[in-house]
């Protein structure tokens, strides 16, 4: 590849790679704050739904950071190791799209009733989960022409 060329890549993804951090600790926050909530409020189940959704959104953008943190290092997009963790974020997002959502509806003081819903948004998260495995085939044709080129200069 191109020395400028990879050059204008590293200082691209250097603000996308910051960002995708500080969302994955964020991230990271949100999913011990909603655990500790279930734990005060064992009845109330969304709260454990929400935490287990905000893991799923910390491993997603570590896995991001990881792979825009790889592009930083080698220069490259294509590599087998990004390929690997782009398979790695379809399989989260799919898995997630499977997880309900749950809502605790007080019934009077001493009950509750739980209703778990699968929606709309649940098939568009499971859609997401299948571009990104569509797109890490791309990645892998990408490795095909890049290592191609790499022979050919």
């Amino acid at each position: 590849m191109n020395k400028m060329i990879s050059e204008k890549l590293k200082k691209r993804t250097f603000i996308d790679t910051v960002l995708s951090c500080i969302l994955c600790f964020v991230a990271l926050g949100a999913a011990i704050w909603q655990f500790i909530r279930f734990l005060d409020h064992t009845n109330m189940k969304e709260y454990l739904t929400n935490s287990l959704c905000s893991l799923l959104i910390f491993a997603e953008l570590g896995l991001l950071a990881l792979i825009l943190l790889e592009i930083r290092k080698t220069g490259k997009p294509f590599s087998k190791k990004i390929i690997a963790k782009l398979r790695i974020m379809a399989v989260i997002l799919f898995a997630g799209g499977l997880i309900p959502s749950c809502s605790t509806i007080p019934v009077d003081d001493s009950q509750y009733a739980m209703a778990i819903s699968f929606n709309m948004q649940n098939i568009l998260i499971i859609a997401a989960g299948v571009i990104i495995g569509i797109i890490s085939e791309v990645f892998v044709y990408g490795l095909s022409l890049q290592e191609d080129n790499d022979l050919i200069a």
